[in-house]
């Protein structure tokens, strides 16, 4: 009993810290955002029309202003996740399927699956829909962003698992669990992954994952991450069930 408590109590400093963190960076990012995205917006928006007009007759010039647009492009990404972070849209409430939000991630994702020759196997509890109450637009970027790694880390070749399922106990819940066959998480980091701004990747800004673990905590879910034992990177998701549409 005194262990378990100890574990609570550990739980729940550390949500607290968290919670700390993500005020404190809402007040800093709320108070630079504005200023460096106009600014930005400028930037794009002149190279964009610059590069229209210099494609032709300079092409030296173009690959320069083209650098500028993509630069630009990406500095304002990295401020939309800063504010996705720091800030998170207000949360709706209604019936959700999970495997049609799956779905319509997917086939966002399908050109970039049959580009790199990436096969997607879905299983489990596919008969009728999964109901979960919830934002789908905040569960579909999330669900999104999870495949979307697992795209990027797998390259050219390979399978995305997705298994849908119901767990019973203590109380009725949705079992999301993604599979890769790419080179999985980096076991000496996997402890880091959902820390915000900790990142492996070159250029990240490790966002991407604690923002989607801020979405499927304001669901009243969990988000999990593991190394299967046949190799790859799986990313277990778990949120109460809803009882119907």
């Amino acid at each position: 009993a005194l262990a378990i408590r100890m574990a609570e109590e550990q739980r729940l400093l550390l949500e607290l810290h968290q919670h700390e963190k993500l005020a404190g960076m809402g007040r800093v990012v709320a108070s630079i955002a504005h200023e460096i995205r106009n600014p930005l917006g400028i930037i794009s928006s002149s190279a964009e029309l610059l590069i229209k007009r210099a494609a032709k007759t300079d092409p030296i010039t173009s690959r320069i202003l083209q650098a500028i647009y993509d630069e630009a492009r990406r500095l304002s990404r990295t401020v939309s996740d800063f504010l996705d972070y720091a800030r998170p849209k207000q949360l709706k409430s209604e019936p959700a399927d999970i495997g049609a939000i799956i779905s319509q991630a997917l086939t966002f994702l399908g050109p970039d699956l049959t580009d790199r020759d990436i096969g997607v196997v879905r299983s489990g509890e596919l008969d009728a829909p999964l109901w979960v109450m919830g934002d789908k637009d905040l569960l579909y970027r999330a669900f999104y962003n999870v495949m979307s790694n697992a795209v990027q880390a797998m390259g050219n070749a390979g399978t995305l698992t997705i298994h849908l399922s119901r767990l019973r106990e203590p109380e009725s819940m949705v079992h999301i669990l993604f599979h890769d066959t790419g080179p999985g998480f980096p076991a000496e980091n996997i402890s880091q992954l959902l820390d915000p701004f900790f990142t492996t990747k070159e250029g990240g800004t490790g966002l991407g994952l604690p923002i989607v673990n801020s979405i499927i905590n304001s669901h009243r879910g969990t988000l999990a991450l593991a190394n299967a034992e046949d190799g790859g990177a799986q990313v277990s998701v778990i949120l109460p069930e809803a009882t119907s549409a």
